[in-house]
């Protein structure tokens, strides 16, 4: 996974009605959470799938809030983060969570503002 990644804008799409709730897809019995890196497609996504009609596109700056993504997503089940995914797409880059936080946090290089 390239580091252009960690250092980019994550764009989730998260339950105004539910606090702490994100948009995860399972496949092939894995679970992940979906997170893109341009709040374009993130909200292309929300409109034409029904399941994330109604939510909303968030925005996680920091790597304070993309690890509390993490944690929330784990919280949900999801052990994969499936990246800037398009219905319809047959692939996208997947990264077990456990990866993606050794190489986020302010002690890797990767801390924002």
């Amino acid at each position: 996974m390239d580091t252009d990644f960690f250092e980019a804008v994550w764009y989730v799409l998260t339950d105004p009605a539910r606090a702490g709730e994100h948009l995860t897809l399972t496949a092939a019995e894995v679970k992940y959470a979906l997170v893109w890196t341009s709040s374009k497609v993130a909200l292309e996504f929300s409109r034409e799938v029904a399941a994330a009609r109604g939510m909303k596109v968030t925005p996680l700056y920091s790597w304070t809030l993309k690890e509390a993504f993490l944690t929330a997503a784990e919280y949900l089940g999801a052990g994969h983060l499936l990246i800037d995914y398009r219905q319809g797409q047959l692939q996208a880059a997947a990264l077990p969570v456990a990866v993606a936080r050794e190489r986020l946090g302010p002690e890797t290089g990767n801390a924002q503002p």
